[in-house]
């Protein structure tokens, strides 16, 4: 499995009833590894190819089906990438830079250093001081013997490595709300009376949970009944896991700590990445922070 889309835990929901109950384990689960999503762009993907063992730079245009984009060299950029001068010279550093190390990795490009202010996409880093080196939170390794059967090993923590700050993406559950107990009965006991989406309505659902965030409206579950024609029921469950899920956050703490800013404001880290048994999802504030992040991509 490729890091290239990781899916919000309240959106496992649409995907049936045992989705449901899966997503209700997930949040309910102790034992869980977590780390910090950091809103860099691009994402870097770099490493040892195990095809030929040459070092690459790219994005997760690396993982394209057809046209792979795979950087051994810095003409291999300009030939990729030479049509959006931002990435390419991005790339370009990161080709010098990043350790030649065995394996293959995926981070968050923040910045090229030289201050202690960094906005790479929505959010501004504020570091403690002055960082010289490039910036990179990687957080996935990759194990395979060839670039299409790699499969990700997430929450993964880069050595240092010189001409290069990388952060500790590191991330741990300190302390678990009092609620989180009685909202994941409610949860539990919502299951049973809810009509599921067949599978072909789920990505129309989607679209339309989406819109709403985009245009900064509540998700109001009597309203997305209407517009799409599932019981409400269906959208009271997904507010409840997105409930479950922003409680479970606030008992999150970092391992660095990094300052975030949004237009000048303090703000939240973009939000994290979990694992367990039962999966591997994201974990964001998607009204705060994707609202303001729809509004406000600089490049994708």
């Amino acid at each position: 499995m490729k890091n290239k889309h990781l899916e919000h835990i309240e959106d496992h929901v649409l995907t049936g009833r045992q989705g449901a109950l899966d997503a209700i384990k997930f949040l309910d689960t102790k034992q869980s590894q977590v780390s910090v999503k950091y809103d860099g762009a691009p994402a870097i993907v770099y490493g040892t190819n195990p095809e030929n063992g040459k070092f690459f730079v790219g994005t997760k245009s690396v993982f394209n089906k057809r046209r792979v984009k795979i950087n051994y060299t810095h003409t291999d950029i300009e030939t990729n990438h030479g049509h959006i001068p931002r990435v390419a010279s991005i790339l370009h550093i990161c080709l010098d830079r990043l350790p030649q190390n065995d394996g293959i990795y995926q981070g968050d490009f923040i910045g090229y250093g030289g201050s202690d202010t960094h906005t790479p996409n929505t959010i501004t880093y504020k570091f403690d001081g002055v960082i010289d080196d490039i910036i990179v939170a990687t957080h996935t390794q990759y194990i395979g013997a060839t670039i299409q059967e790699l499969d990700a090993k997430f929450h993964y923590r880069e050595s240092k490595s010189y001409g290069v700050h990388f952060i500790d993406t590191g991330a741990s559950i300190s302390n678990r709300h009092f609620r989180l107990s009685l909202l994941i009965t409610l949860a539990k006991t919502v299951i049973p009376f809810i009509k599921f989406p067949e599978s072909k309505d789920i990505p129309q659902l989607k679209v339309n949970i989406n819109s709403y965030i985009r245009s900064g409206q509540t998700l109001d579950a009597d309203k997305l009944a209407s517009d799409t024609g599932y019981s409400r029921n269906l959208f009271h469950l997904y507010n409840m896991i997105i409930e479950i899920k922003e409680l479970l956050m606030e008992g999150i703490t970092t391992t660095e700590n990094v300052q975030c800013l949004f237009d000048s404001v303090p703000y939240e880290h973009e939000g994290y990445v979990m694992s367990n048994k039962y999966g591997t999802f994201k974990l964001i504030k998607r009204q705060q922070f994707s609202y303001a992040n729809f509004n406000n991509r600089q490049f994708r």
